[in-house]
This record gives C-alpha cells, sequence and structure tokens, in this order.
C-alpha cells in the first residue's frame, strides 16, 4: 500500500519554509484520510444490529472494529463477503502502518505521504461503496413489499 521514495533534506534546493508547508499538509491529508476511514469503519457497523451502539460507547482502534465489522458482516450472510475481506485485510494493514508513518525519515516524505493518503482515500472509497451496495439491498425488499401493500390498500 505504501511505497517510499525521495526523502528531503535539509540541503535540498526543495527544503525551506515551502517545502515544511507541502509535508505538513501531506501529513495533515494523511490524518484526515485515516479518519474518515475510521469513521466509515463505524458507519459501516452500524448497519449491522447492536454493533454500532457499542462502538460509539467505547472508542476503538481501526484493526479492532475492522474485525468486527467483517465477523458481522459474514453473520449477517454479506453478499459481496470476499471483496470486504479484502478491504478490511487492507485496513487492518493501514491500521499497522500508522505508527511508522511518522517516522523522522518517511514523516518528511511528501510524496510518500501523499500517496498514503490517496491509498487510504481508495480504500476509504471500496469501504464506503460495500456498505451502501448492503444497505440498498437490504432496504430494497422491504421498500418493494410497502409498495406492494399501499398498492393493495388503494385498491
Amino acid at each position: 500500500m505504501l511505497t517510499r521514495t525521495r526523502t528531503l533534506s535539509p540541503d535540498s534546493a526543495g527544503s525551506g519554509y515551502g517545502a515544511t508547508i507541502v509535508v505538513v499538509k501531506a501529513a495533515r491529508d494523511l490524518v484526515d484520510a485515516h479518519r474518515r476511514l475510521h469513521g466509515s469503519v463505524l458507519r459501516f457497523l452500524s448497519r449491522f444490529d447492536d454493533a454500532g451502539r457499542a462502538v460509539r460507547e467505547r472508542p476503538q482502534p481501526l484493526e479492532t472494529l475492522v474485525g468486527q465489522l467483517e465477523k458481522k458482516a459474514r453473520a449477517a450472510g454479506f453478499a459481496r463477503m470476499r471483496e470486504l475481506s479484502a478491504t478490511v485485510q487492507a485496513a487492518r494493514e493501514a491500521a499497522r502502518q500508522r505508527e511508522w508513518l511518522f517516522a523522522d525519515s518517511f514523516g518528511t516524505d511528501a510524496p510518500a505521504l501523499q500517496e498514503a493518503a490517496r491509498a487510504l482515500e481508495r480504500l476509504d472509497a471500496t469501504l464506503v461503496g460495500l456498505c451502501v451496495e448492503h444497505v440498498l439491498q437490504t432496504t430494497a425488499p422491504r421498500a418493494a413489499k410497502s409498495r406492494a401493500r399501499r398498492t393493495r390498500q388503494d385498491n
């Protein structure tokens, strides 16, 4: 998921305040991407009965949450379990890599931070897509039954 590119050195032509601003923005984007992914996992978990309430009561790390998501989805007969499992595995890897992302050598590498943020955004988009599809599949049968009942009542 993450690649290491060149590290900015204090002697490089791109150093100074401009380079520092770029690195700070890249780091902020990465933190925001992690936060959005965490939020998406929480929202997806909330689709499975009481899981959302239990998670809101005490914050948990991303790695724990995606494990719960996979377990709840499997128990609910989630249709695209293979894709969800791959996404969960990528999220676990991202959670484990989070700590070393801001190590001195990596934390000053703006292109690597930007690529890591983009990878998290793609992961988040995949997770959101799976969640939306699940919501549509679970609500469509109920909506169709409701429309059928209204049609019978109108006749």
